[in-house]
């Protein structure tokens, strides 16, 4: 009996030490350290930060019409084609003016025939052969005829249709041989040489705002180039929208623009201080809100901490932070996708979303 306890006691003492061996040999290794992720770091900024009162306009120039016809007739002469550059006074267009011009031919012979009878009567009134009430019915007969010959010139002058000043015709809208009838379209007419833009502001801008005020121009079919301009006129009466309507016109040659263009417009407004900024691909927008990832100092590295953030006006490539930061902080300008609080960083210099992928 006490042989057996003795050999029960031992194989237990034995399994024992079996399973403490194995739990200590099969214990797996420690996970090796996160590798760090590669990012691209920029500061928080203070700065005076540009602010802006932000719309969007239309190009228009200076002078641009229509032209139509005034009068009706069949076009005899085309002195045109479409996209061609004019001078004022420059002929455009002849309607037949065919019997206008038999007319005047006409009235020049009896205005003749008016100014002899009148000289002759002029010249037998001191004899008394001529009465003073037969020369006031020459006198009038002969006004009466230069009054109809002036209107007859007047009609031929609308048949004969000239441009009104100089610039770029549009596309041609009428061909040899067509009959037009009053107001129907022949061609546009703009001088883009010299060019205005026209948008609208709230109403409680509208004070802010005098003539001469700087007007900065953003246009999508000049992308890198911006236009300046110059308010030179202010509508006095808001529209239904109680909206301010403004003009500014273009400082500068405008050689690639046209009128009709869309632009987005930003007038220049007075700045309340420095504020806080980065750059815009340091944010990081979801639906719960603007956040950015912070690189706070780990030993050798850096450790990402994700903070939430709210933003303000951008400009640039930067934009404001108003709440959430402190100047001088570093933060993440791309790799976020790749982070979680606590990620270790490594900072690099180039950064993959700058404009010109340079360093920030």
């Amino acid at each position: 009996m006490k042989k057996a306890l003795l050999l029960a006691a031992v194989t237990l003492l034995a399994g024992a030490g079996a399973y403490v061996w194995w739990s200590h040999d099969a214990r797996p290794e420690e996970a090796p350290p996160p590798a760090s992720i590669k990012v691209a770091l920029g500061e928080v900024r203070s700065q005076t930060i540009p602010r802006y009162h932000r719309s969007v306009g239309t190009l228009e120039a200076l002078q641009q019409v229509q032209i139509s016809a005034e009068v009706e007739g069949q076009v005899r002469a085309l002195h045109f084609d479409s996209g061609q550059q004019v001078k004022a006074g420059e002929p455009l267009l002849r309607l037949n003016d065919a019997p206008e011009q038999a007319q005047r031919l006409r009235l020049r012979a009896q205005l003749r025939n008016a100014e002899q009878r009148l000289k002759r009567i002029n010249q037998l009134l001191p004899s008394r052969a001529s009465t003073p009430e037969q020369q006031d019915q020459a006198r009038s007969e002969r006004d009466a005829l230069r009054a109809e010959l002036a209107q007859q010139d007047a009609l031929i002058d609308q048949k004969n249709i000239r441009a009104p000043f100089s610039g770029q015709l549009g596309v041609r809208r009428v061909n040899l041989g067509q009959h037009l009838n009053p107001g129907d379209a022949i061609v546009s007419l703009s001088d883009n040489r010299h060019l205005r833009v026209n948008f609208a502001l709230e109403e409680q801008l509208s004070a802010q705002l005098q003539l001469n005020q700087s007007v900065e121009l953003r246009l999508p079919a000049v992308p890198d180039h911006v236009f300046m301009a110059r308010i030179n006129a202010i509508e006095p009466i808001l529209d239904s929208a109680r909206m301010a309507q403004i003009q500014a016109r273009l400082e500068q040659p405008a050689a690639p623009l046209a009128a009709g263009m869309f632009a987005d417009v930003q007038v220049r407004r007075p700045s309340t201080g420095p504020s806080l900024s980065v750059e815009q691909t340091a944010i990081v927008a979801s639906a719960y809100g603007d956040t950015v990832f912070i690189a706070e100092p780990n030993g050798a590295g850096w450790r990402a901490k994700r903070v939430a953030v709210q933003t303000g006006d951008s400009w640039g490539n930067r934009i404001e932070v108003l709440s959430g930061l402190k100047a001088g902080q570093k933060v993440v300008l791309s790799g976020q996708i790749k982070l979680s609080d606590g990620s270790p960083l490594q900072a690099v210099r180039h950064n993959s979303l700058a404009p010109d992928g340079s360093a920030p």
